[in-house]
């Protein structure tokens, strides 16, 4: 069997806000996750990539396919993807139920990217549909939780496609994000 996992993303909004005149593609601007801080870990350099966080994954089991899942969200691209694969190797749930789920990730003020600038400025943003007492528990672990909506497109717009057993296949795909375009929160 076949799959592909592919994340489209231009970074924080448009992109670089150019736009190729012949094809008229928007640019993206992955460049700002350089920093120009001597010694910065993502200092700007010959032969260095930016850090970005793309992050389309695919999962085996004994050298079977059985699932590919993804999703757009900066910084919390990792993090929305670890949940995903708890949710679905280690607690079971349905494509839709994992997509579905509320979701908490770190968070900065500025632009999404935040992990990599301000690691010690961040708070941890949990969405409005996860369990109420996630709150609570988080702020007793000495972490600085904020509540955001449901649903939110802050959280990402993931998707998922598994592979059962017996070759059957399921999917998700974010209802964070309608007909492949942000819902504007």
């Amino acid at each position: 069997m076949m799959a592909v996992s592919l994340i489209q993303s231009n970074a924080a909004g448009l992109g670089s806000h150019l736009v190729e005149p012949n094809t008229g593609i928007n640019l993206h601007n992955r460049g700002l996750g350089f920093n120009l801080s001597p010694g910065h870990p993502a200092e700007f350099g010959p032969r260095r990539r930016p850090p970005h966080t793309l992050l389309p994954a695919m999962a085996t089991r004994d050298g079977e396919l059985v699932g590919v899942f993804g999703t757009m969200g900066g910084d919390a691209q990792p993090q929305i993807v670890l949940q995903l694969i708890v949710r679905l190797f280690h607690h079971g749930q349905s494509a839709a139920d994992a997509v579905n789920a509320g979701r908490w990730s770190l968070r900065g003020a500025s632009t999404g990217f935040d992990a990599w600038v301000a690691p010690d400025d961040l708070t941890l943003a949990i969405e409005g549909q996860a369990p109420g007492d996630w709150a609570e528990a988080l702020r007793s672990r000495g972490h600085r939780p904020e509540v955001l909506d449901e649903m939110d497109s802050r959280f990402g717009h993931a998707h998922v496609i598994i592979v059962a057993p017996d070759g059957a296949l399921s999917g998700a795909a974010d209802p964070r994000c309608i007909v492949g375009t942000c819902s504007g929160r």
